[in-house]
């Protein structure tokens, strides 16, 4: 009985032995190490999304101001300038009015670097926290259900960009069917993605 006893003690003294003397797992490595990827290639990957973000911007204002070159040669008549112009409007500006009478200024699409431009994230019309930005997807400007909304598909009064000469370029808005949007594959593609971000 006492040899029984033993060889259990034993026994029971060797599975603890295994047991602890097992090789310890390795700890989780991080998500970017499993998927084999280093900082430095997070980092050029960042670099190659801001570098094709400013190229689709830089793309956009080329295109718009096209549209406004052949606005202004197939007409010679100014519309009237709206009373809400930013005291920082230049020559080539381009405009962005919103609100059901276009009463309300949402910014220029214009440098990045100007704090009224709507490619400034950082300002108040390129925020996606601003009341007047159409970034915003709980501001009336930026949502996918308000009339007045660029992003919404349905909408029949969405902002619209005007020239700093007073002459509209159209309606800034992902509803194609209004006669009067802008329907320029590259502005349309930026604004597509701008509302789904």
């Amino acid at each position: 009985m006492q040899l029984g006893l033993a060889r259990m003690v034993l026994v029971t003294l060797g599975i603890g032995c295994l047991a602890s003397c097992a090789p310890v797992e390795p700890a989780a490595t991080p998500v970017a190490a499993r998927e084999g990827k280093s900082d430095g290639e997070i980092q050029r990957e960042q670099q190659a999304l801001e570098r094709r973000r400013l190229r689709l911007e830089k793309q956009l204002l080329t295109e718009l101001r096209k549209l406004h070159d052949n606005r202004q040669a197939s007409t010679g008549a100014a519309e009237p300038a709206h009373d809400v112009e930013p005291a920082s409007a230049g020559a080539d500006d381009l405009m962005l009015f919103g609100g059901a009478n276009y009463e309300v200024f949402l910014g220029c699409l214009c440098d990045e670097q100007r704090p009224d431009s709507v490619l400034n994230m950082l300002g108040e019309h390129g925020s996606h926290l601003s009341a007047t930005s159409i970034r915003n997807k709980f501001a009336p400007y930026g949502s996918n259900h308000d009339d007045t909304s660029a992003c919404n598909p349905a909408a029949k009064r969405p902002p619209r960009l005007v020239a700093a000469d007073g002459k509209s370029l159209g309606l800034l808005t992902l509803n194609g069917s209004l006669k009067k949007s802008i329907n320029v594959p590259p502005v349309t593609d930026w604004l597509a993605r701008m509302c789904g971000e």
